[in-house]
């Protein structure tokens, strides 16, 4: 594989002459595997000089784009990544999901207009993305594999194999546990020294001094040393130092790189240490010695929403930081306050992971990890110790107890809720029967719809005796609907539960299909539209609903075919209920009954609200100014997809004000009749027409260009002429037009009104 650095720097670019010798861009490496695979890492501002010399090549482009997570110095260079913008680019986008947020919406986040003047839904190359987890998948010959890093934000690292050659990168990451030496007790310092080892090139985070890292601790980046001396025990060939901390010129830099070389020498060891320079090109070359891929998919999603996290601590304070916290990822919490109320508790919840305070007030935090364990029959419980001691970890080591993982107190908020994540998509739903099937079957078809995966019975491989029915049914008890049942209607509800996945724009119900099914949104958004769903023109947006919310409940009610149509605006999971099991429990409570009587009535105020709002022109019968402008955006963004050109017509009446005084305003209400029937009979049912206001008339043409228009203003007034006599109408109706035309439309419709108009008064001129 061939190697260049592009950016080396860490949190901000710091271009200038005391940092051109290591290069001032911040995170970019390119790596071309021998099969012609091109991988780029990380989108710093290193980014646009390798998308300027990809341009060049002069042919079209397909990459891979892997970041490691996205805070802006790994994703601030993207918006002037030039081959994103080269329609015969496919670009594919690899990376962990954040915080609320995935890859796309962070990406579009920075490319809003207030901070840049293209946004990400106008660029012209062929976007995929793609969220990552643990595990490995293949490009072409090459080899990926992935692991979470410690840092403040859901971080990973990517290990890349081709032809017997390995490269890890390895940035943002900072030590689990201070080493002593070369000694690494860490559970997560030996899981990260594993996943590098072997490897024939490190690109290692090494911002800091070990001076400089004792008041950076909790920031999220690796002192030389550690970097070093894991390279070291991981065996491998080569060290990269990389992510250089912005204050740092070149004279610190090349300390660093001597200070790292002389830490190897004094180790007796074989390891290459250098500093990573913004140009220089690698042709790493390997024998093939690193571990066996991982055993799960990266590409598997395991979401963690609905998991039980048992968090034992007197410190009332932190419990509600923490519930707080993780209640953002709908995790399911117990806190408890002492080691006895904890054994007396966690049987009937049955954690998927512990948070242990290390002082508790009738007993050590550290004794009470393999009684915990022993009695849930869970040996391999992940065990998360907050301590106080910075030598904990040693004794955890010495006395053979080794929690899973362990915080020094005080701790970063975001650290611990990314551990947390870490853990229980490792454990929780990687050993869960039901994502199992899931992640087996394939691609969605044509409807978006995905087969089914049966809630599991047991979680056998974990030593569980707890049911995921069972852990379903703690779901929904945390959800106002089903809050009034009890224990057994959980159960009873969850008994034929089934559970599907959905991907952003893939249809959950299609309007007029059987309502056989209800929908529990466990995690991501849909969003309700009623119209014709072949044609994206003539859909009305209901409503948007997202965790804890139900749809498809009228039909299931009523037995009758779907009145909507519901499409993910983001990746969802969803609980689907049999509508007689349904039906049962509901029969069973007037608790939920009740509850079900409140979420319609909130459904009807809403639509209601929706429905005057975007209520067609009472006159005409057309879409009202209003309901064109909302109509206007999703189309526009429809049409930016799909690289299609809008024509935008706009129409106002002639003599109209004549006709009214002349005629009277009854013959004037028929004249506006009139126009609106001829341009519904003009135009395509693809169109948008619109009534926009008083005598103006605006229609929306779609995948239609200029030349388009004179057909279509005189198919309007062949139309107008056969239907003025129709209608007992004495006079001839004609109308005044104006065109704008654009390739990419904007957002709002306002400047392609202005154009339009503008064109309109220079033919009457």
């Amino acid at each position: 594989m061939r190697v260049r650095f592009w950016g080396t720097r860490g949190g901000i670019a710091a271009p200038g002459p005391r940092t051109a010798k290591y290069g001032g861009n911040t995170s970019c490496v390119e790596v071309r595997a021998d099969d012609g695979t091109l991988i780029v890492l990380d989108c710093g501002t290193g980014a646009r000089a390798l998308g300027l010399q990809l341009q060049r090549a002069a042919q079209p482009i397909r990459l891979n784009l892997f970041i490691g997570h996205t805070h802006w110095d790994h994703i601030q260079g993207f918006p002037f990544f030039t081959p994103a913008f080269l329609s015969e680019t496919e670009l594919n986008i690899y990376a962990p999901a954040g915080f609320q947020h995935n890859v796309e919406e962070a990406l579009s986040g920075q490319m809003q207009y207030s901070y840049f003047p293209v946004t990400l839904r106008d660029l012209r190359s062929r976007i995929h993305f793609t969220e990552l987890e643990e595990g490995f998948f293949r490009l072409g010959d090459v080899l990926v594999e992935t692991q979470y890093l410690n840092h403040t934000a859901p971080t990973i690292a990517y290990r890349i194999s081709s032809n017997g050659a390995t490269v890890a990168y390895v940035t943002d990451h900072e030590p689990f546990w201070r080493p002593a030496g070369m000694t690494f007790h860490h559970p997560g310092d030996q899981r990260h020294i594993a996943f590098l080892k072997g490897a024939d090139l490190i690109i290692h985070d090494a911002q800091y001094s070990d001076d400089e890292y004792r008041t950076k601790v909790g920031w999220g980046h690796s002192p030389i040393e550690y970097a070093t001396d894991v390279a070291m025990a991981a065996g491998a060939t080569h060290l990269a130092l990389f992510h250089h901390d912005p204050d740092h010129d070149d004279e610190i830099v090349k300390q660093f790189e001597q200070s790292a070389r002389l830490r190897v020498l004094a180790r007796r060891s074989n390891l290459e240490v250098f500093a990573a320079e913004e140009g220089l090109e690698l042709h790493v070359r390997g024998n093939g010695n690193g571990p066996a891929a991982a055993e799960q998919s990266a590409l598997r999603r395991r979401p963690i929403a609905g998991g039980r996290v048992l968090v034992v601590s007197a410190n009332g304070s932190e419990i509600a930081s923490m519930t707080r916290l993780l209640g953002e990822d709908n995790l399911i919490l117990l806190p408890v306050q002492d080691a006895r109320a904890a054994q007396a508790l966690a049987p009937e919840f049955m954690p998927d992971l512990a948070i242990i305070e290390g002082r508790l007030p009738d007993w050590d935090g550290i004794d009470l990890i393999q009684p915990l364990r022993d009695l849930l029959r869970q040996p391999n419980l992940p065990v998360v110790l907050l301590s106080e001691n910075p030598d904990a970890e040693t004794d955890l080591h010495i006395r053979n107890l080794e929690a899973t993982d362990c915080l020094v107190k005080p701790f970063i908020p975001p650290m611990l809720r990314t551990r947390v994540r870490a853990w229980l998509s490792r454990v929780l739903a990687a050993d869960s029967s039901a994502l199992r099937a899931q992640a087996d079957r394939q691609s969605p078809g044509e409807s978006g719809t995905e087969e089914p995966a049966r809630v599991s019975d047991k979680k056998e491989e974990r030593g569980y005796h707890v049911t995921a029915t069972s852990t379903y049914a703690d779901v929904l008890a945390g959800m106002p609907l089903f809050q009034p049942l009890d224990r057994d209607q959980l159960l009873s509800l969850m008994a034929r539960a089934t559970e599907q996945d959905f991907h952003a724009g893939r249809v959950v119900v299609w309007q007029g299909e059987p309502a056989k099914t209800l929908y529990v949104i466990l995690s991501g958004q849909v969003r309700v539209v009623e119209g014709a769903s072949e044609t994206p023109l003539a859909d009305r947006f209901l409503a948007e609903l997202g965790y804890g919310e139900v749809l498809g409940e009228i039909g299931v009610l009523l037995d009758l075919p779907r009145s909507a149509t519901v499409v993910a605006v983001e990746r969802t999971r969803c609980l689907v209920l049999p509508q007689d099991d349904f039906l049962r429990v509901l029969q069973d409570s007037a608790g939920m009954a009740v509850a079900l009587s409140r979420v319609l009535a909130q459904r009807l105020h809403k639509t209601d609200g929706l429905l005057a709002r975007y209520a067609p022109d009472p006159l005409t019968g057309l879409a009202s100014r209003q309901a064109f402008h909302d109509q206007y955006r999703s189309l526009a963004a429809w049409a930016r997809r799909r690289r299609s050109d809008v024509t935008l017509l706009l129409l106002d009446v002639m003599r109209l004000k004549n006709i009214n005084d002349q005629y009277g305003y009854v013959a004037g209400d028929e004249v506006l009749r009139c126009v609106a029937e001829a341009l519904l009979q003009a135009t395509r049912n693809t169109d948008l027409v619109a009534r926009y206001g008083g005598d103006e008339f605006v229609v929306l043409l779609v995948d239609a260009g200029y030349q388009y228009v004179d057909t279509l203003v005189s198919r309007v007034q062949e139309k107008l002429e056969q239907l003025a006599p129709q209608r007992g109408l004495p006079m001839t109706v004609r109308c005044n037009a104006g065109v704008a035309t654009s390739r990419v439309p904007p957002e709002s419709p306002e400047d392609l009104l202005r154009e339009a108009d503008q064109d309109m008064m220079r033919k009457r001129v």
